[in-house]
């Protein structure tokens, strides 16, 4: 197998080429620089330059990241700046009031930078804050950067208030600063109706009770990155999900409707957005290495690795995984073990870290099948996670082994089937299930140490 550099998906190959020098580093690339992608009916090939064939060992793997900030369209926002843009020299923020559109890490990481030397500091955005102890997703809003909430709660000083971006205005008042508005609250006398001009000369009426009624000097924008879709002709961009912030892509982490094409890294974080660490180095690290077992097995037949032993070994395997695995633990309801149980009953093969979304085609993306399964899944409690819960209620756990299934916090599940689950069973699957309906399914209780090696007694 072959993988390409990514370059422009182009119709036209001059459009690529003057991108080639900028993949070539001495001679080391000097091989995979001779390739380009071009689009083939409704899918695509690397075209080879040289040997002007479309090989078919050949795959686009995108690693590009997501780093194309994330700019609405509104009157007036030309005169806010990105926090891609924000010089950080503190300084500069002395004394001004500053108004930071966004709720997420990049809005509070802005805000406690500069928080010592503004005026004041108002933050807005359409939704709730969202803390990731409580979502238990390390995408939200992290302990570590939100000191605005202190200083908005306990003293007054600052403020954060909900209200969509795409319905406000930015204007420019006749001493230079910035005046927003949302929702038509202010009352202009003339003109009548606004336009996009937000530097014309208007005369307006601000409600006494409006709190956005003092101006502003800044107006920065902290509302995060997506995929830059771009990088590809219309007829070979992949579709996009989350409201363009992530290409769509299958469990296998090809692109949807695209044969060839697929995506690692932050890339594939629309699999598991506001679920699991996809998003983020210590959890993609693991799905990257998921897909390379998968096209290793497609193209080179070689199996998804694995552990055969005699069936005495299976409980002291399955102990060792639950307190030593990182990828289960860090792609919790993502990836998962599976013990592949064989006919004669003397021996399992254990594999690690599958995708769980594919169980239902585990042998066509293995190589590995048997006559019976278990899954081991790392799993919070169902109802335990969310924006706004109490997840530090006094009962918020359980040490009974008899209420194992109650458990809150990250615990080991076992799947049990005689049979994998069917293509059916898993595209019908409710939004809050894992997996299919198993034959057997069995809980271990959580553990405060998240330590599971206590003797059976």
């Amino acid at each position: 197998m072959y993988i390409a550099p990514l370059l422009p998906v182009s119709h036209h190959s001059t459009n690529a080429l003057s991108y080639l020098p900028n993949y070539t580093f001495g001679n080391i690339l000097a091989m995979r620089s001779r390739s380009l992608c071009m689009p083939t009916n409704s899918s695509f090939r690397i075209y080879h330059l040289e040997v002007n064939v479309f090989p078919q060992d050949l795959y686009l793997i995108v690693t590009t990241g997501i780093a194309t900030p994330r700019v609405p369209t509104f009157p007036g926002v030309e005169l806010s700046e990105g926090y891609e843009d924000l010089s950080m020299d503190q300084e500069e923020f002395e004394g001004q009031s500053v108004l930071i559109l966004g709720r997420g890490n990049s809005a509070f990481e802005t805000a406690d930078h500069i928080i010592a030397n503004t005026n004041v500091i108002h933050m807005m955005a359409r939704s709730r804050v969202r803390l990731a102890w409580a979502t238990h997703y390390v995408g939200d809003l992290r302990a570590v950067n939100n000191g605005l909430l202190d200083t908005y709660q306990l003293k007054s000083l600052d403020g954060i208030l909900e209200g969509d971006v795409r319905e406000m205005m930015l204007l420019k008042s006749p001493d230079g600063k910035i005046v927003l508005d949302i929702d038509n609250t202010l009352k202009f006398k003339a003109p009548a109706h606004m336009t996009n001009d937000s530097n014309q000369d208007v005369e307006y009426i601000i409600p006494d009770n409006f709190p956005l009624r003092e101006s502003y000097d800044r107006v920065i924008r902290c509302l995060g990155f997506q995929f830059d879709f771009s990088i590809f002709e219309n007829d070979t961009a992949p579709e996009a999900s989350y409201s363009g912030k992530y290409p769509n892509i299958k469990p296998d982490y090809g692109a949807e409707g695209i044969p060839g094409m697929y995506f690692a890294g932050t890339n594939s974080h629309s699999l598991d957005f506001r679920k699991s660490a996809g998003g983020f180095i210590h959890g993609f690290r693991y799905t990257a290495r998921a897909l390379h077992h998968i096209l290793e097995y497609r193209n080179h037949q070689v199996p998804w690795p694995s552990v055969k032993q005699p069936i005495t070994g299976l409980l002291d395997h399955i102990i060792k995984r639950m307190n030593e695995a990182s990828g289960i633990y860090q792609m919790f309801v993502v990836l998962g073990d599976v013990i592949i149980l064989h006919g004669n009953g003397l021996d399992y093969e254990y594999l690690e870290e599958f995708p769980l979304k594919m169980v239902h085609r585990l042998p066509e993306m293995t190589g590995r099948s048997g006559s019976q399964y278990i899954i081991i899944s790392m799993e919070y409690g169902k109802h335990f996670s969310g924006p706004g819960e109490d997840i530090f209620r006094s009962e918020r756990a359980t040490g009974d082994p008899q209420e194992a299934h109650v458990s809150n916090f990250l615990h080991p599940v076992l799947y049990y089937y005689k049979t994998l689950p069917t293509e059916d069973q898993m595209m019908n699957l409710p939004i809050d299930e894992i997996l299919p309906t198993p034959d057997a399914l069995h809980h271990i209780v959580e553990d405060f140490l998240t330590d599971w090696t206590a003797p059976i007694r």
